[in-house]
Parts: C-alpha cells; structure tokens; sequence
C-alpha cells in the first residue's frame, strides 16, 4: 500500500488469486477498471479470470487458426467485479467481503 488505505498499486494486484472468506479460489485478477476523477483515477471494477492453468492454456490454444477450424477450445472466461465486493486489506491475499461484513 502507498500513501493512503485506497491507494493500491496496479502491479501488486495483477495475477493475485482471489478468494471466499473459506479460502476457495474464485478467480485471477486479470485487469481493472477504473475513471478519471480530478487528477486521480478512482477504480470500479476488477476483471477476474479463470483460475486454472489448463484453463488458460486452452484459451490460448483457442486462438490459433488450426484450433479453431476443428472447433476446439472456448473463450477464455472473465468477469467483472465491483471494486467494492472485495477486501485489499492484504493485496497479496485479496479476497470477496461477505454481505454486512466491512473490509
């Protein structure tokens, strides 16, 4: 963390696993969203991305020419998150904030 609570360093959290309150892995960081406001950007989502190794090889492997005319492959799943679903209280442990709970 730099400076303040809300000040995170991008690289810290790219490719950071991030987990239930049980430890169960739900997704990688695998880019965020963010906005300007005044001279700072203020982030709203993170994208997350499938967790497994397998998973992204596949997906690698979907984007060559000879994979694709035999069909093999799928879309490397993300999704978005809202900034404010998760807790950076550790950034090299982020995790999803349980309804009710405060990071």
């Amino acid at each position: 963390m730099m400076g303040t609570a809300r000040e995170l360093r991008v690289e810290e959290l790219l490719g950071r696993i991030v987990r239930t309150a049980a430890g169960r892995p739900v997704g990688r960081i695998e880019d965020i969203t963010a906005e300007p406001e005044g001279e700072d950007y203020v982030v709203r989502e993170v994208i997350l991305g499938d967790v497994g190794l397998r998973a992204r090889l596949f997906a690698l492997a979907a984007q060559l020419p000879t994979f694709q005319s035999l069909g093999l492959g799928g879309p490397y799943r993300t999704r978005a998150i809202p900034w404010h679903w998760l807790d950076f209280s550790d950034p090299s442990k982020p995790r999803f904030v349980q309804p009710g709970e405060k990071p």
